[in-house]
């Protein structure tokens, strides 16, 4: 089995990394094998704009069965405690179109510069339709944004105007790609931090990228 193993930097895939180089066989910088998967890591960099440049050169990426996608994520309410980890099943651009004179957000539907049925949306958003691989994760939907939420006026906008439980920078933009190339994929965040006015101090970045990286080592196994 062929995997896309991704995420928009290193270090939130980083215990992954270790147990292949443990467990798997090397056989270049972005490949590994244990005879039965043939796993490729590959980190895009942060935000959509790199996740799309990276997902669109791959022009391998209809030969891969299966894209697993790990990251941390922010979590809108506290229905999911820090360090949760959950299976992002549904997304959507969340900022991206234009900002009316009295400060509303029109997205691109909205403006109908953008057909919010036309595949791979269903009125406005991305769905990951695939079935035949579980998680057994708690399933959630995402939002994905180029300015992360930091202010109480620009988090109740949001919130107001799309429902969701978590957000992200590339979430959609990887939903996207997968769609549109047809490959199977899976996308599994780790809640590091509920989104509020920002303050990093009461973030929980390695407890969910070591509670992320357990799911996603026990999902390889089971594979």
């Amino acid at each position: 089995m062929k995997i896309l193993l991704v995420s928009a930097t290193v270090f939130e895939l980083m215990p992954t990394l270790e147990y292949l180089e443990k467990h798997f066989e090397t056989k270049s910088f972005s490949e590994f094998t244990n005879g039965i998967h043939s796993i490729h890591p590959f980190v895009t960099g942060v935000g959509s704009p790199m996740m799309a440049f990276g997902m669109g050169k791959l022009h391998d990426a209809p030969t891969y069965d299966l894209v697993i996608h790990g990251g941390l994520s922010g979590a809108y309410d506290n229905q999911f405690n820090l360090g949760d980890v959950v299976e992002v099943v549904k997304e959507r651009w969340a900022d991206l179109g234009a900002e009316e004179q009295d400060g509303a957000f029109t997205d691109l539907v909205e403006m109908e510069l953008m057909d919010g049925n036309r595949i791979p949306f269903s009125e406005g958003w991305i769905l990951n339709k695939q079935t035949k691989y579980t998680t057994g994760l708690d399933q959630c939907t995402g939002l994905t944004v180029n300015k992360v939420s930091g202010t109480q006026k620009s988090i109740d906008a949001i919130k107001n105007k799309y429902s969701a439980d978590v957000e992200s920078m590339e979430g959609a933009t990887l939903f996207y790609a997968c769609r549109m190339w047809d490959i199977p994929f899976i996308s599994i965040r780790g809640i590091s931090n509920y989104v509020q006015p920002r303050d990093k101090s009461s973030w929980k970045i390695p407890e969910a990228i070591e509670k992320m990286n357990e799911r996603i080592i026990g999902m390889i196994g089971r594979l």
